[in-house]
């Protein structure tokens, strides 16, 4: 015990050493409690509380500017939902997933079943789908996610919106906490590329193609019974995001998607959370052979702490220490990876 919290230690110091950058934060945080039911929305300053202070459930009481710096950690990707904006639905899309993840995608050891896309998606007829496709435009709730992000950012002197990678170096040199934006996921745009370029100029930065339902760009790993990839149009949305500079995020997609962006890609892509199936059978995660095609276009792949092993101790949102299996789990991934 006492030589892993002495790794833990040295782990601590190393990352107010280095510069340190989580390109994938969920939804649930800055954006989820800006935004209250009926559109209202807090003084603008809040973040830069302890969580405690302003509440919100188990995301809210980890993830806070304190402990941003505590943790020594410089920049962190903000994603930004594509669902409706009220408390109401992303509450009740959090506890959907929640249920799925632990009732079904955690409690398969070893490789996943090759059946395992003939299971009943979503369990009762379109109650997931109505998230994903929302009544309110995409586009809108886009602008509106921006917009409430925008007022923290500006109301806190620690933090600063990063827009190329010379920001990132300054967060890491001069101090302030760098945010990326990340559309969540391509639903944001509907059927127009010149929305990329909006977003792009409002300092959105990097895109997931998919997230667990069809859309005019690809099939997400959801999906993947159908063998689909990218679509014509998400062939000219790949060819785009390349001109303006977005990043191509390829979490959530569909394997036969992920094969298709690698092939029209002329930048490098990213998947900001994706863990290895080598490790833990799960579809969700990426096989060796699309994590060393990720890496060959100059790529990173980001870690997650879900999906790292069956089961639902995997994922009941409790912290870890250093000694936890859940975290040894992980390193495993770390690992593989790596190697």
């Amino acid at each position: 015990m006492s030589a892993l919290r002495g790794v833990r230690d040295e782990a601590v110091e190393l990352t107010h050493d280095a510069l340190v950058t989580d390109i994938y934060t969920t939804s649930f945080t800055l954006a989820f409690h800006s935004l209250k039911a009926g559109g209202g929305s807090q003084e603008p300053g809040w973040f830069a509380r302890p969580g405690e202070e302003w509440g919100g459930g188990p995301y809210a009481a980890r993830f806070d500017l304190p402990r941003i710096k505590a943790g020594g950690l410089n920049v962190f990707g903000q994603s930004l939902l594509d669902q409706a904006c009220t408390s109401a639905s992303l509450e009740s899309a959090t506890e959907y997933q929640l249920s799925v993840d632990v009732g079904r995608e955690h409690a398969v050891e070893g490789p996943w079943p090759e059946d395992w896309a003939e299971f009943a998606w979503p369990p009762e007829p379109w109650r997931h789908y109505t998230h994903q496709y929302p009544a309110r435009d995409g586009r809108i709730n886009a602008l509106i996610f921006y917009e409430t992000l925008m007022r923290e950012i500006d109301a806190i002197d620690e933090m600063t919106l990063v827009r190329c990678a010379d920001d990132i170096v300054r967060c890491g040199r001069d101090g302030p906490v760098g945010v990326i934006l990340d559309c969540n996921c391509v639903q944001m745009i509907d059927d127009s590329l010149e929305m990329l370029s909006v977003l792009y100029r409002l300092g959105y930065r990097q895109m997931l193609l998919a997230r667990f339902s069809r859309n005019l760009v690809a099939d997400s790993w959801v999906q993947s019974r159908s063998g689909g990839g990218l679509t014509p149009f998400g062939v000219a949305a790949v060819r785009e995001m390349n001109r303006i500079g977005m990043i191509v995020d390829l979490s959530h997609t569909s394997d036969a998607g992920v094969w298709d962006v690698l092939a029209v890609s002329e930048a490098p892509v990213i998947c900001s959370h994706s863990n290895a199936r080598a490790i833990n059978g799960h579809p969700r995660n990426l096989p060796d052979d699309q994590i060393r095609a990720i890496a060959g276009t100059g790529g990173v792949i980001g870690l997650m702490s879900v999906f790292i092993g069956p089961g639902a101790e995997y994922h009941d949102h409790e912290p870890w220490e250093v000694d936890d299996p859940r975290f040894a789990r992980w390193l495993d991934h770390a690992d593989h990876m790596i190697e």
